[in-house]
């Protein structure tokens, strides 16, 4: 995370105030290792133009990191580094997921992961995302 001052702890609040980014940061935050684009693309069910374009929004105010591997592109979050950045990851954390469907569809796509790998891509289909 950048600085701790009023400016960036006011900007990672703006930026979080966006749901979509805020469902995408909860993830992240409930995965250890981060997740690839598809990964999140297909439990958000949401576009990958969309989802790439909250995520590049979350890099640049220092929420995530990104790492090319090959095709794919690995999101993680920061590693905090003081206290207030630990029980801020924590109070995310504890954001009520239980039995919510981003989670149950995260659980279902990382099972397709091969060595802890995505190797698939997307999976979204149509139907899902009207009725998703």
């Amino acid at each position: 995370m950048k600085n701790l001052d009023i400016k960036n702890i006011s900007n990672i609040f703006k930026a979080l105030s966006e749901p979509l980014r805020l469902r995408i940061v909860r993830l992240l935050v409930n995965v250890k290792g981060g997740l690839c684009v598809c990964e999140i693309v297909d439990a958000l069910q949401e576009t990958q133009y969309n989802v790439s374009r909250h995520l590049s929004v979350l890099k640049d105010i220092g929420l995530v990191r990104d790492e090319r591997n090959g095709i794919w592109v690995n999101y993680s979050l920061f590693i905090p580094s003081n206290k207030f950045e630990q029980k801020f990851l924590d109070a995310i954390k504890f954001i009520s997921n239980k039995d919510e469907v981003d989670f149950i569809r995260l659980k279902e796509r990382l099972k397709l992961r091969i060595k802890g790998k995505c190797v698939v891509g997307y999976q979204i289909k149509k139907e899902d995302k009207k009725n998703g």
